[in-house]
């Protein structure tokens, strides 16, 4: 780690696939997202009571209306079938997707290589914003773009948006270096879980 100035840090990382595989779960695992798949499931869950109810109805009608006998107890067992059947898949895709989220983008990137994510890249935390430098390319991400930043024991994840961040790998530097990178974060970002700078 460089230190050029005051409000001023520097950091170089090697990115792998498998930092961004772990980006990729640990997104599909954040709050926000949980609670846009709850609301899915639910919409699903109200689409199919109410078609069910709809079906048995028009199947059992006589000309005076649904046959309640007959429609009921077959409506409430297809429900309870319905619901149960969409619990496990929902129970899935909290339990087992993360897991295939990670292999498929993992797999992706070893498939397809893009230098412009993977290998070698400097970090520059200034007053301004992040500066990622590679060989080939460099960018900038202002302060202002970023909603939230939150550590994880192997990384710094900058937040974007939903499925979108900064991925900031923290092995191999030493806590000069991740403390300086905390105090810029901290320092310009409102929105912070970071570990406690030792």
């Amino acid at each position: 780690m460089t230190q050029h100035a005051p409000g001023q840090a520097r950091m170089i990382v090697d990115l792998t696939a498998d930092d961004y595989a772990d980006f990729a779960a640990y997104v599909y695992k954040r709050p926000e997202l949980r609670r846009r798949r709850y609301r899915s499931h639910l919409r699903f869950a109200i689409l199919m009571i109410v078609a069910l109810f709809a079906y048995l109805v028009w199947q059992t009608w006589d000309g005076k209306g649904p046959n309640w006998g007959q429609m009921l107890p077959v409506y409430f067992e297809g429900l309870a079938v319905g619901l149960g059947i969409l619990a496990v898949l929902a129970l899935s895709y909290e339990y087992l997707l993360p897991g295939l989220v990670k292999m498929n983008t993992r797999r992706m990137l070893v498939r397809q290589p893009d230098t412009l994510y993977l290998g070698r890249h400097q970090l520059d935390f200034g007053p301004d914003g992040v500066t990622d430098s590679t060989a080939t390319a460099s960018g900038r991400m202002d302060w202002a773009d970023v909603r939230r930043v939150e550590e994880t024991p192997e990384h710094l994840y900058v937040i974007l948006g939903t499925l979108q961040g900064v991925i900031i790998p923290k092995r191999g530097q030493d806590a000069a270096t991740l403390d300086a990178v905390r105090t810029q974060l901290r320092a310009h970002v409102a929105d912070t879980q970071l570990a406690p700078a030792p």
